[in-house]
């Protein structure tokens, strides 16, 4: 366990501190003189921390406001492997890329991706990268969207999107409305259920299973701002505790609780939306936790 916590903090310093903040320092003592950065759509490695810095001085020099947040992290022996979401703004220098150059498109990307590390006593030796190269080259604008795709929506057109998640679904319970506006593969993730909601089928039976609890339930958004494909929503419910929830037999309690969603919008569809709510404060309303 010590090893692992170890050799995140030695990973999460790779990503902060040499892929965000270009530090030469950081990049010299933590990574071994004969580091190795592979990639997939690169056929030949870098080598040592020079190398790497060449690549990452590119990457700065392209996208300005350049950045990796992890997001998961696995450490077992040697090993970390992270899941990361990374992007920027291509408003500075061309990408360099084994197909030629990309000039400046002036365009915002996103895309997730996964490093897996290896560290040989306290230097990482070895950083083995994976990346949604296509949904980089498709958001820059480099390669055409495929035949018959969606144009992109708005951020007024996710906006509409997200009021009526709240309002015809959440609100008024119009499941008719969920294969409307939601992605089949759409996922739901909330830290109060286990694994993420996902597909119709799944968010039918949560939202049936919270309207059971609280019949009139209803979703407030309290303030509200959209960017490229992603919304960002607070709110509130109020509504009366008619039904079991987490747990919790009905009390007849009123509850009045406060959230933060994110949205995805992605071909004008909801593909996923994460919550993070008021879950202490609001077990504390249905009498679970001592007030």
């Amino acid at each position: 366990m010590a090893q692992g916590n170890s050799n995140k903090a030695l990973s999460r310093r790779y990503f902060h501190e040499i892929m965000n903040q270009a530090n030469k320092e950081t990049a010299y003592e933590i990574l071994s003189p004969d580091f190795v950065f592979t990639l997939p759509t690169h056929p030949e490695p870098f080598h040592g921390p020079d190398g790497f810095l060449g690549l990452i001085e590119m990457l700065h020099g392209a996208f300005p406001d350049f950045y990796i947040d992890p997001q998961d992290m696995v450490a077992d022996g040697d090993w970390v492997a992270t899941r990361w979401l990374g992007g920027g703004t291509h408003t500075g220098g061309p990408l360099l890329t084994v197909k030629g150059n990309v000039e400046a498109t002036g365009n915002f990307f996103q895309i997730d991706g996964m490093t897996w590390h290896t560290i040989k006593d306290g230097k990482i030796v070895e950083s083995i990268g994976h990346e949604d190269t296509l949904g980089l080259m498709l958001q820059l604008g480099v390669l055409p969207p495929q035949e018959g795709a969606p144009a992109p929506t708005t951020p007024a057109e996710n906006e509409a999107l997200v009021a009526r998640y709240f309002g015809d679904i959440m609100s008024e319970g119009k499941l008719e409305v969920i294969e409307e506006i939601l992605d089949p593969l759409f996922a739901f993730i909330i830290p109060t259920q286990p694994e993420p909601i996902s597909g119709y089928d799944a968010f039918r039976g949560f939202v049936l299973y919270l309207r059971n609890a609280f019949p009139d339930i209803k979703f407030t958004v309290l303030r509200q701002m959209a960017e490229g494909n992603k919304v960002a929503s607070r709110w509130q419910i109020e509504g009366t505790h008619q039904g079991e929830f987490l747990g919790a037999p009905a009390t007849g309690n009123h509850i009045k609780d406060f959230g933060i969603d994110i949205f995805t919008i992605r071909h004008g569809k909801i593909v996923s939306v994460h919550v993070n709510e008021n879950d202490f404060g609001l077990m504390q309303q249905l009498g679970v936790i001592p007030a």
